[in-house]
């Protein structure tokens, strides 16, 4: 902590118009409960969302590669994420009921999968509309501008992989053809999604410059900082 405390203070006694002017700001949060609070407080926001989506944008206007609101429209196709996930989920768990498999083990993979849908649909909105670019792996979260790019390069990748999936389990039964159907349009939504974290990150500005980076401690103070 001792040199977290000197480089606390060094980044004190930098000129303020020196921190403002840098382009960038990247903050690392290590074990911030603020920032969960935060992410937590989103969820009766979120829940509306999921409850009428289109709300924001129309149905004809979502395919478009013109947009008055990417933010609205990630929104928008991550509400489709959700639902089109919850779907998927279903008709797996119909297929192993008629399969014989265990009713009550299927139930509980069922309620797990609605489960991670939801919190994945609700968590990359947070990260890309509400924080602007942000990525977390358990316990520690990078708060940054070009994670945008992360998004939507991990999109795109997951969307395209998902449509060769599908049409390699196409011809195996006919019950089948239905999951490579909504495997497929789950991997659509999920290109278009990346397209608008490409499209956010440009209207932010597009900055990969050399960020100012920032530590943050569990209740949100600022432990260390420096200029990349």
């Amino acid at each position: 902590f001792s040199t977290a405390s000197t480089t606390t203070t060094a980044l004190r006694k930098l000129p303020r118009s020196s921190v403002g002017n840098m382009t960038t700001t990247c903050t690392f949060h290590c074990m911030n409960v603020k920032l969960a609070q935060e992410w937590l407080r989103t969820c009766d926001e979120y829940a509306k969302y999921v409850q009428k989506p289109f709300s924001s944008v129309a149905p004809s206007q979502i395919w478009k590669c013109h947009q008055a609101n990417w933010g609205d429209a990630y929104k928008e196709w991550g509400v489709l994420q959700f639902w089109v996930g919850l779907i998927v989920a279903s008709v797996i768990a119909v297929v192993r009921v008629s399969d014989g498999k265990d009713v009550i083990k299927v139930a509980t993979d069922l309620s797990i999968r609605v489960l991670v849908a939801y919190v994945l649909a609700h968590f990359s909105w947070f990260a890309v509309v509400k924080k602007k670019g942000c990525f977390c792996c358990f316990i520690a979260c990078c708060e940054c501008p070009p994670i945008l790019l992360v998004w939507g390069v991990l999109n795109m990748a997951w969307g395209m992989l998902g449509v060769v999936d599908s049409l390699r389990d196409m011809g195996h039964g006919p019950f089948l053809y239905v999951l490579p159907a909504l495997q497929a349009v789950y991997s659509i939504i999920l290109f278009y999604s990346g397209l608008c974290c490409f499209k956010i990150w440009t209207q932010n500005g597009s900055d990969i410059s050399k960020p100012f980076l920032q530590v943050k401690g569990p209740e949100g103070e600022q432990v260390a900082g420096s200029k990349v």
